[in-house]
């Protein structure tokens, strides 16, 4: 082999090994970044329940199976996925988080471009939304993958037995009154169950049965002092417009459709 030959082997060599090292440099360095935001606490100590947010909280310290209803911009969701990421380690290893892909008015989820993956994406990524809230997106990331927080739809559940979780059911004023019972049916004794919905918020446009209060007619009656619990597992919290967080427009507006 000619000078000029070994040497191009050698050069070659070397920049084939520094590529190499490089790799198993930002490899390491990922895992150590991977490792610390698997490590980082939650972000809670910003947000302070108040109001009828409080009985929320009281209520899923003290039952296992807690139903909210609770119109737009009273918080609800914030409230419980905030108590849900403080109850992590504590009993529970896991939350669930499940949503149905709803469309609105005429907007339906097959229209959104992409396959089926693409879809489902689109529907978590506004879920990941309020958990974002409460820590950083190298953090969620890492809990997703650890598999501390699931982002789920009601379909992909069906059949299977959930465990050591904090399962929370949103807007289940979309879900028909057997997919709800389905689900709540796959909760065994080591989780808490939280579910949540509007009854006035009925905008999808499949128009299928309200399971949410389907469900509360089962279980809740009502006096002069409002709607309670009748099931001695369950415990009910209602919130109303006057517990609106997110501006006076938006509290109006509710009040205007409600009537």
């Amino acid at each position: 082999m000619s000078n000029s030959a070994q040497r191009y082997s050698k050069t070659h060599r070397k920049g084939r090994q520094d590529k190499h090292q490089d790799r198993e440099f930002r490899g390491i360095a990922q895992e150590v970044e991977n490792a610390k935001s698997s490590n980082e606490k939650y972000n809670l100590a910003w947000f302070k329940p108040s109001g009828r947010q409080q009985d929320i909280v009281d209520a899923i310290d003290q039952y296992d199976w807690v139903g909210v209803q609770a119109p737009s911009g009273t918080g609800k969701t914030t409230t419980v996925v905030w108590k849900a990421l403080s109850l992590l380690g504590k009993g529970y290893r896991k939350i669930v988080f499940v949503k149905n892909p709803t469309e609105v008015g005429t907007d339906m989820l097959g229209y959104l471009t992409g396959d089926k993956n693409d879809k489902m994406q689109a529907h978590f990524e506004a879920m990941r939304g309020v958990f974002l809230d409460f820590m950083n997106k190298g953090k969620l990331e890492s809990d997703e993958k650890n598999g501390n927080i699931v982002f789920n739809i009601p379909n992909y559940l069906l059949g299977a037995t959930i465990s050591d979780a904090v399962v929370v059911l949103d807007e289940c004023q979309t879900y028909s009154p057997s997919t709800l019972k389905l689900l709540m049916e796959r909760i065994d004794d080591s989780c808490k169950l939280i579910i949540m919905g509007d009854k006035q918020q009925a905008y999808s446009i499949k128009h299928r049965e309200d399971g949410f209060t389907d469900f509360l007619e089962r279980v809740t009656e009502v006096d002069e002092k409002g709607r309670y619990s009748v099931e001695p597992l369950f415990k009910y919290v209602e919130l109303t417009t006057n517990e609106n967080k997110r501006g006076a427009i938006s509290k109006r507006v509710t009040e205007i459709y409600s009537n």
